[in-house]
């Protein structure tokens, strides 16, 4: 087709393949704005074309996103939410040890007064940056792990933040997203817990509680591994703090049914068949008793399911055991989040009641599931070889290497190459 003619019909909305096979045209499309695509896309008839049209306006409508959100020097802001309950764990102290002194960690504000999610949101709020930009680094320090949300409430006075309690929080209004100008798509929730980053659908879920639906909200990250915090004092001074993260190993089984060490052993080695520990002897260790060791401990892990109904006529009768075991399995998405940490229903014992929740500011009749297990953790301080010492390893220190170990969702992601090769026609 001659060049003339095939800018004729890009110009007049027939997109064809010799047009894709041009990174020219490629990259004019991928610099238009939504409602252009959206103009191509309405004049498409062929099915690849649509697909790739499809993907093309969701690339746009980042970078416009993107584009809205102001660039700059932008503060940031550390919470640490909660209080060391005893000496042997002073994961909050030394994170805040480590945040007050860490040159790649350490941000403009440090907050330790807070203890919930609504307050954090409220902080923002009220404590704008000076220079008029929306926040650009916050730090949420909470005990948290895959299974259990983050060990501290959406609102004071009531129980962990899971995906459950947070949804019923942003369905009832009381966790109320924030504008744009507080927190934008170049702002960074880095929820600092254990192993969150595994858990995608909460930290989605986290974003659109803090900045809405909209791809305008913050991106939100946490860790893979487990996180620790050391740090030493001599006189009050803070002479050295640290954040490092332990690799783990788990199997589950209802609370109040532990198989013993033995059987414990046998479900790691079949459940990881691939991982060369010895379970056997991890399980009789608390801590490890030298660099490389692996170590055992127990976790309790909670699951609560909340379904809601348009009216009670539509209330399914959960009083016999049978009937709760019938719903239980009648909820497809609680059994796929599940499935997807490696769970069943028969790891848990489970009670089911009726309730009642606020749905937009309306009470509406629901079904609650409480679900309670046991966690058995190996757990091993993630290692690389000591550069000092040939032949011997040392902890791995995460300072500005942080982001390798953390998991993202990012609702507006940059463009990852030039123009014209971000999104392919296939």
């Amino acid at each position: 087709m001659p060049p003339a003619l095939r800018e004729q019909r890009f110009r007049t909305g027939r997109l064809g393949r010799e047009h894709l096979a041009e990174r020219g045209f490629r990259a004019r499309l991928e610099a238009m704005r939504p409602e252009q695509v959206e103009w191509y896309l309405a004049r498409a008839t062929d099915a690849a074309m649509v697909d790739y049209l499809q993907r093309l306006l969701q690339f746009s409508r980042e970078q416009a996103a993107l584009a809205a959100a102001p660039e700059g020097q932008r503060d940031g802001v550390t919470f640490i939410l909660g209080e060391d309950r005893n000496s042997d764990n002073r994961f909050y102290q030394a994170a805040f040890d480590y945040y007050s002194t860490d040159s790649f960690a350490r941000t403009a504000h440090l907050e330790r007064n807070l203890r919930c999610l609504a307050d954090v949101r409220d902080y923002l709020l009220n404590h704008r940056p000076a220079n008029g930009m929306p926040w650009g680094v916050v730090n949420i320090v909470s005990h948290s792990y895959e299974w259990g949300g983050l060990s501290v409430p959406v609102r004071e006075g009531e129980g962990r933040t899971d995906l459950t309690s947070l949804r019923l929080a942003v369905i009832s209004g009381a966790l109320t997203p924030l504008p744009d100008s507080v927190v934008d798509c170049r702002t960074e929730l880095r929820i600092q817990g254990c192993a969150l980053g595994r858990d995608t659908a909460l930290l989605r879920l986290l974003g659109i509680a803090f900045g809405g639906s909209g791809l305008e909200r913050p991106s939100v990250g946490s860790s893979r591994y487990f996180v620790y915090y050391e740090s030493a004092r001599d006189g009050g001074q803070v002479v050295s703090a640290d954040q490092f993260f332990a690799e783990y190993w788990y199997v589950v089984y209802p609370k109040g049914q532990r198989p013993g060490n033995t059987e414990l052993a046998k479900r790691l080695a079949e459940r990881y068949p691939n991982d060369s520990i010895d379970w056997r002897s991890a399980l009789g260790r608390s801590g490890p008793r030298s660099p490389g060791d692996a170590w055992y401990r127990m976790l309790s892990l909670p699951a609560t399911w909340v379904t809601i109904y348009p009216e009670s006529s539509a209330l399914p009768v959960v009083r016999t055991q049978a009937a709760r075991r019938s719903w239980l399995e009648a909820q497809v998405e609680l059994l796929n989040r599940l499935k997807g940490a490696g769970l069943g229903p028969d790891d848990f014992v489970w009670s089911v009641r009726d309730t009642a929740v606020l749905d937009s500011g309306l009470r509406k009749p629901a079904i609650l599931a409480v679900g309670r297990s046991t966690i058995a953790c190996i757990e091993r301080e993630m290692m690389v070889p000591d550069s000092t010492k040939p032949g011997l390893q040392r902890r791995l220190l995460t300072g500005d290497q942080q982001g390798q170990f953390f998991e993202w969702v990012r609702p507006a992601r940059p463009a990852e190459r030039p123009l014209g090769e971000n999104v392919a026609f296939r």
